[in-house]
Order: C-alpha cells, then structure tokens, then sequence
C-alpha cells in the first residue's frame, strides 16, 4: 500500500461517501457481499459509477458477479476500511502484512 491511493482518496470527498455507504450497508447485515450502492446522499447520481471505477482501481472495494438473479456484489477491501479512518488516526500498514482477505464461502 502506498500513501498515492490514500492521498486520492483524500482529495476527493465524495469517494469517501461511497465507501462509506458500503460500510454502513455491510454492517447493516451478516452478509459479507452488498449490492451496488446506486444512491448517496451528496454525491451526484451520474458520478457514481465513476467512482465505483476509481475506487476498484485503487483496491478500496472489490467486486464479484455472483449469479444471474443477484447481479454485481460489492465489498470493502482492507485499504478500503483503513481509507475510512480519519487521515491523522490512520496506521499505515503495509500490503504484505495486511490479513488475508477471506472470500464469501
């Protein structure tokens, strides 16, 4: 992990509402997959998708297509939680000595 994909993260205020939408919508539940989040209070509904683009491509949220019926699922990575703390509170941890990331069984 580097500070690059943080400092991006940080710039840009309605990424941060995205994720943490996802956030809200995981702990909401058992589950560890969510579908798409489509609409976030503050962020313009035709940014969403890009935002999910950039947010894949920094590894703060992955995807997985589970089946016909319940489409895209979408879940928070570990830089993606780390991204969730405030800026100063922040451990830094690097990539190879972050938990395994475990799939949805």
């Amino acid at each position: 992990m580097t500070n690059l994909e943080l400092e991006q993260y940080d710039a840009n205020p309605d990424w941060g509402l995205l994720l943490a939408a996802y956030q809200r919508s995981l702990a909401a539940g058992p589950v560890e997959w969510s579908r798409r989040v489509v609409d976030v209070e503050g962020v313009p509904a035709d940014q969403i998708s890009a935002i999910h683009g950039k947010l894949i491509a920094l590894g703060m949220l992955k995807f997985e297509i589970s089946s016909r019926t319940d489409g895209v699922q979408y879940q928070l990575t570990t830089l993606g939680r780390q991204a969730l703390v405030p800026p100063s509170e922040r451990v830094l941890v690097p990539e190879w000595m972050q938990e395994a990331e475990v799939p949805a069984a």
